[in-house]
């Protein structure tokens, strides 16, 4: 294993071949695969904060999935899992210890006739597009698996290859397999320099980096760092909220999976060996804060994120999400989902998550629809300006395959799977691309 160069802001290079801006999971992975892919490749990766994986990161699950309908993420998916199942090969010796993959499944729950229909339905198109090891499971298999969930579960979506990492290990070993990357911390006031229809560097409050190539990686705060440079991002950003908590009911097991509920599918899986971490897909509003802002912009997003982000917080989150849980199992005070435990020392963990706006995702009739898919692509108006961003709340699961077309992107090189190219800018609609959990 070879260990990568750790700077302070002060001592900043003054060349790079490539700048990549952000230092989560989109861009820690794009450091790797340009050292895989062209090794000795000079990069310079900056954050602004004083440790990686410090934005949206510290809100996510940590969790990854194989079970999405749309060929692109279904793609980058099925590699991204590869590069979790043999991280010592790509990582190093150590990584897959390091990551912790836990492989304990996703476990989507029906209540009504008409959710175990949907999911049927579900699991046939994940059949057909090749994903033949989703499992449909009716009530009574549910119950002989899940006995402790209660009988309101009448069928179930069953995803074998899903669980969840060390996502702070996983950067970090990232840019630790890397010998050509420098990495510089607590870097503030980055702009993109352009001079004559072409990106020139980075100037920061601490100097400049000359490069002929910068990523944007920088998630929520990637729109501002794109007007540096003269070109507007089409992103909006969402306040998101998870809960840890240091206990969990005694019946729900340290091996169990990742449960879902119907929706607003709120969502739990064990976390160590006695705590929980869990959520709901709310769709986030608040009185004190204007979101929209523009054409682009849904009633629920932000174009600029606010901070700092902890007044975003809403107390009441942990026990709504808590109350969902129990209304749709059915679990009555004091069992299961509302067993008390889940209330003593919780964490309440928020972070943004960021997407396409409106104008970057239209379905043929032309209406606007929320997508899940990044765009990692070259910016088409700026020659040398590159952007992996709009990870929604993904980024950490697809990092794998989000580094590479990145890195395909910035050495001119051609994509692994045709269905990548769905993550460029002109990409406007995908079948089965819509909001999915």
């Amino acid at each position: 294993m070879t260990t990568q160069k750790f700077v302070t802001a002060q001592e900043l290079p003054a060349t790079a071949d490539v700048v990549i801006i952000g230092g989560g999971p989109a861009g820690a992975a794009a450091v790797w695969e340009l050292e895989r892919a062209a090794p000795g490749t000079k990069v310079v990766l900056l954050e602004q904060a004083d440790r990686l994986g410090a934005g949206s990161s510290t809100a996510s699950l940590e969790n990854y999935r194989s079970c999405w309908p749309a060929l692109p993420m279904m793609k980058q998916m099925r590699r991204s899992i590869a590069v979790f199942h043999d991280a010592d090969a790509y990582l190093g010796a150590g990584a897959a210890q390091a990551i912790h993959a836990k492989e304990r499944g996703y476990l989507f729950c029906g209540f009504t006739p008409a959710q175990a229909a949907a999911l049927r339905q579900e699991v046939e198109h994940l059949h057909a597009i090749g994903l033949t090891h989703i499992e449909y499971l009716q009530g009574d298999e549910v119950a002989y698996r899940y006995g402790w969930l209660g009988p309101r579960v009448i069928a179930a979506k069953f995803d074998p290859r899903a669980g969840w990492l060390d996502s702070n290990a996983l950067i970090y070993r990232y840019v630790q397999s890397s010998p050509s990357v420098t990495v510089v911390l607590s870097v503030q006031d980055v702009r993109i320099l352009v001079d004559s229809g072409r990106v020139r560097g980075v100037q920061t409050a601490h100097g400049a980096v000359s490069a002929p190539k910068v990523l944007i990686a920088n998630g929520a705060d990637a729109r501002r760092i794109g007007r540096s440079a003269g070109v507007e991002l089409p992103l909006v950003v969402r306040p998101r909220q998870s809960v840890t908590t240091a206990q969990r009911h005694p019946e729900f097991p340290e091996d169990g999976p990742m449960v879902i509920g119907a929706a607003p599918h709120p969502h739990m899986r064990p976390e160590a060996r006695t705590g929980a971490i869990f959520g709901w897909e709310y769709s986030w509003n608040s009185k004190k804060f204007r979101t929209g802002g523009n054409a682009h912009a849904p009633h629920d997003a932000l174009i600029e994120p606010l901070y700092p982000l902890t007044a975003l917080k809403d107390p009441r989150y942990p026990s709504l999400a808590l109350a969902l849980l129990a209304r749709q199992f059915g679990h009555k005070e004091g069992e299961g989902f509302a067993h008390p435990c889940y209330l003593r020392g919780l964490w309440q963990n928020i972070g943004y998550y960021t997407h396409r706006d409106h104008s970057a995702a239209i379905k043929p009739d032309g209406t606007p629809y929320e997508s899940e898919r990044a765009i990692i692509d070259a910016h088409p108006a700026l020659e040398g300006l590159f952007v992996s961003v709009a990870h929604v709340g993904h980024g950490i699961m697809t990092s794998p395959a989000a580094g590479e077309i990145a890195a395909c992107k910035m050495l001119g090189a051609p994509l692994a799977e045709a269905e990548y190219a769905a993550f460029g800018f002109d990409t406007l609609w995908v079948a089965h691309d819509e909001a999915v959990l």
